[in-house]
């Protein structure tokens, strides 16, 4: 009886145990995973300016299942936007497990901006635009 009553308590606390949902939302399923930058842009007027980044310099991003974007070491970067447009529409992550900003954030000065602009070229390319036409240019890590 003792064992039986053990077994019917441990099944019931295992069906009580929430399952974390890592299906990605289906508006970022395309660019989940991680990504490096290999190129910046900087655009002036009718000018663009383009700096090649070296692998060994290079910022890896991971942009999660549930679509927040993750600097190479887990963290929140600074100074990004809570949303972002993903190939022309409007996307909201809804973390699904808690996230922690850069610590290294306390020490930065910086202007966040109002909106960042994510799009797929191809199946491994992204740009990433943010203010004042500065824009990333990554491809996807294999």
């Amino acid at each position: 009886m003792k064992t039986l009553s053990l077994f019917i308590l441990a099944l019931f606390v295992f069906v009580q145990c929430k399952k974390e949902n890592r299906d990605p939302a289906p508006e970022v399923i395309s660019i989940v995973g991680k990504w490096r930058v290999v190129e910046y842009k900087q655009i002036y007027g009718d000018s663009t300016v383009t700096q090649p980044v070296a692998q060994a310099s290079s910022h890896v991003y991971e942009i999660r299942y549930d679509g927040v974007l993750l600097n190479g070491n887990g963290y929140v970067p600074c100074c990004i936007p809570s949303s972002y447009s993903l190939n022309g529409t409007a996307f909201v992550p809804k973390p699904a497990k808690p996230v922690e900003l850069d610590p290294i954030c306390s020490y930065a000065l910086c202007r966040g901006c109002p909106e960042m602009k994510l799009t797929q070229t191809a199946p491994d390319s992204l740009v990433m635009e943010t203010c004042e036409g500065s824009l990333s240019i990554l491809v996807r890590e294999k």
